[in-house]
């Protein structure tokens, strides 16, 4: 067991929630990629109704209720590979902003290796970079919300699981209902400690990733933000209720104003979500990170 680095009276923390987004641009793997490796053949993934779906029910369509059966082979697919030098440089730049902690979905390793090139491990195997900061259970097998990777210096919480421990990977909705569940039995503990610290005006002590998330300003990035990902909205909730004086969410997306996307603007203005969302088309998504990169430098400068 380790303990975070305390957070300071009086200060907000910045925190980067980084999705796929930028993997995406550089040949990473996409969500049909993933649906593609659970499909049991008996349902097409391709099929307009299923598309429907949340994305952790069409996992339960695709895999006929199997999610857990392939999760073993796409871990393999998404264990640590070398990367491109600009994708790597683009991740360092944001890796090099002064972030408290450094929240991803992602079940590979693209952060990591952007990092450290060196960073390795394996499927079910112990690691050194694997820290825990809840005592009473190795950091191996230690449920996700306590666990973090570090590679070199910044601490990378894989908030939905990670691919070298296959059983931890968040997909299907029985996995989102029991994340959601460990959420809320965190929850209460960070309120009530958090407003101790704040009465004795003390610095406050995280211990999660939830922690940073209700108590920081998050930079959101590469991450759609999809009506199906229950605990990230079910926080932002939580965070607008309870921690609404302390810190804010800021969601770097592109084209919000088209209106196929009408519902997720509308949901960012009744959460005071702060938005930056330029006009971008299908072949400037790369540009779109550099830039957004630098919306992010800016906002932490204010």
């Amino acid at each position: 067991m380790e303990l975070l680095k305390p957070i300071e009276y009086g200060t907000i923390p910045d925190i980067l929630f980084i999705g796929n987004g930028i993997n995406i641009s550089y040949g990473g793997s996409s969500w049909d990629r993933v649906l593609a490796g659970l499909s049991t053949g008996e349902f097409d993934y391709d099929h307009y109704a299923i598309r429907q779906l949340p994305y952790s029910l069409q996992t339960i369509v695709i895999s006929s209720d199997s999610v857990s059966d392939g999760m073993g082979d796409i871990a393999k697919e998404l264990m640590p590979r070398k990367l491109c030098n600009e994708h790597s440089e683009l991740l360092r730049g944001y890796l090099a902003l002064p972030f408290d902690a450094i929240l991803t979905t992602n079940y590979s390793y693209e952060i990591e290796v952007a990092e450290n090139p060196e960073f390795n491990l394996s499927i079910g195997k112990a690691s050194r970079y694997r820290i825990t900061t809840k005592r009473g259970s190795s950091r191996q097998d230690q449920f996700g919300i306590y666990k973090y990777i570090k590679a070199d210096k910044n601490n990378i919480w894989h908030i939905h699981g990670e691919a070298a421990r296959p059983k931890s990977m968040v997909m299907g909705h029985y996995y989102y209902g029991r994340l959601l569940a460990e959420i809320q039995e965190r929850v209460p503990e960070v309120i009530r400690s958090y407003k101790v610290s704040l009465k004795n005006k003390t610095a406050y002590q995280p211990k999660s990733w939830i922690d940073y998330f209700l108590i920081s300003n998050v930079h959101i990035v590469g991450f759609g933000m999809d009506a199906s990902e229950m605990d990230v909205w079910w926080l932002i909730n939580c965070k607008k209720r309870n921690f609404r004086n302390y810190g804010k969410i800021h969601f770097y997306e592109p084209n919000l104003d088209n209106p196929n996307k009408y519902a997720l603007k509308a949901l960012t203005d009744i959460f005071n979500i702060e938005c930056y969302t330029p006009k971008v088309n299908k072949s400037g998504y790369k540009k779109f990170y550099h830039d957004a990169l630098e919306a992010v430098r800016e906002n932490i400068r204010k």
